[in-house]
């Protein structure tokens, strides 16, 4: 069964509109990651009524529906984990500043092993719960 969150995507999507390239770039590779998880392609999105191929599929095969309708079978990106704390409206506007900082090095794989833990921390703080 499909998990896909329109709105969640809607969010994503309006940060292509980001005048920071790397930032525009880094919400169009989770939008497509969404859908992916979701087992959608964006013809299924953009139909007038989404009818994916994941909710077709036989129910032995569904996997529990984690944050953002990713697959909880799979751990995330610290790219992935960035982008939805900074999405989750249960993450305080100090915690998004401070990791606004970290943006770049996240966009270019560049945070040091404390930060992922720490990214991971928030994670699990802010978005799964």
């Amino acid at each position: 069964m499909s998990t896909f969150n329109r709105t969640t995507l809607v969010k994503v999507l309006e940060i292509l509109d980001s005048s920071n390239a790397g930032e525009a770039l880094a919400a169009a590779k989770l939008a497509s990651t969404m859908l992916r998880e979701a087992g959608l392609t964006w013809d299924d999105v953009l139909a007038p009524e989404i009818h994916g191929r994941a909710a077709q599929a036989p129910a032995t095969r569904a996997i529990g529906a984690g944050p953002f309708g990713y697959r909880r079978d799979r751990e995330l990106s610290p790219h992935e984990q960035f982008f939805m704390v900074l999405l989750s409206p249960r993450t305080p506007i100090e915690i998004k500043r401070k990791l606004r900082t970290w943006e770049a090095r996240v966009l270019d794989g560049e945070i040091t092993p404390q930060e992922t833990q720490d990214l991971r921390f928030m994670y699990q703080s802010f978005v799964v719960g």
